[in-house]
C-alpha cells in the first residue's frame, strides 16, 4: 500500500448540511426552503459537476423561491464551506501518514468554490494532488469518477486504499479495484483498518 486517498467533508474537515443552514437563518420556513431548494437540487449536483457555476445556478434556483429570499439563498451559496471546521484528529492522522513515507490525495465531490476554501483546511497542505469533481465532470460514486481519478494521478487502484464518510463512495471504489473503508468519526476504528490493510504508521 503505497497512496492513502481521503474525502473531504466529514473527514479532512467536520461537516454538517444541517449545521450550515441553521448558522445561516434561524427561520424554521427559510431554513427549509434553503434545504429542499439549494442543497437537494439538480443545480447543486450541477455544481459539483462543474457543469453549472455559482451564477447560473443561483438565477435556476431564484426562479423556485420567494423574491425575498433571493438575497439570502445568494449569501447561502457564495459563502458555502468558505469557514471549515477543522478535525484536529485527522490532521494528526495525516501529518503522521506523511511522515511515514504515504503519498496522500484528495479525492472529493465539490465545487469550484474549493479552490478558495480550501486554503482554510490544513490537511491539504499533505496532499500530493487532490481531484476535485467539478474540474473533471464526473461525480463519486460514478464509476467513471475513479477511473479519471486513476488516470490523471497514474495510480494503480491496488496501490491506494480510500477513506470516505459514504458507503457507496467505497462500495463504488471496491468494484474499481481500490480498497478503502468508511469512516464513522471514530480514529481508533480508522486506525485499525489502515494497520489491516498493510498500513504502518
Amino acid at each position: 500500500m503505497k497512496n492513502i486517498v481521503f474525502d473531504m467533508g466529514n473527514v479532512l474537515t467536520n461537516y454538517s448540511m444541517t449545521e450550515y443552514i441553521r448558522n445561516h437563518t434561524e427561520n424554521e420556513r427559510e431554513a427549509e426552503i434553503i434545504r429542499r431548494q439549494v442543497c437537494e437540487s439538480v443545480e447543486w449536483i450541477q455544481m459539483d459537476r462543474g457543469a453549472m457555476s455559482d451564477e447560473e445556478a443561483l438565477a435556476a434556483i431564484c426562479t423556485r423561491v420567494p423574491e425575498c429570499m433571493w438575497t439570502s439563498v445568494e449569501t447561502f451559496i457564495r459563502n458555502f464551506r468558505m469557514e471549515q471546521e477543522p478535525n484536529p484528529l485527522m490532521e494528526n492522522l495525516v501529518r503522521r501518514l506523511s511522515e511515514a513515507g504515504y503519498e496522500l490525495y484528495l479525492m472529493s465531490n465539490t465545487s469550484h468554490r474549493f479552490r478558495k476554501f480550501s486554503k482554510s483546511i490544513a490537511s491539504i497542505a499533505y496532499m500530493k494532488d487532490i481531484w476535485i469533481s467539478c474540474e473533471h465532470g464526473f461525480l463519486k460514486p460514478e464509476p467513471q469518477a475513479y477511473e479519471n481519478f486513476f488516470e490523471v494521478m497514474r495510480l494503480e487502484p491496488g496501490d491506494c486504499f480510500f477513506v470516505d464518510d459514504s458507503p457507496a463512495n467505497i462500495e463504488a471504489a471496491l468494484r474499481c479495484g481500490m480498497r478503502g473503508c468508511v469512516y464513522h468519526q471514530d480514529m481508533l476504528e480508522l486506525e485499525r483498518n489502515l494497520r489491516a490493510a498493510g498500513v504502518e504508521f
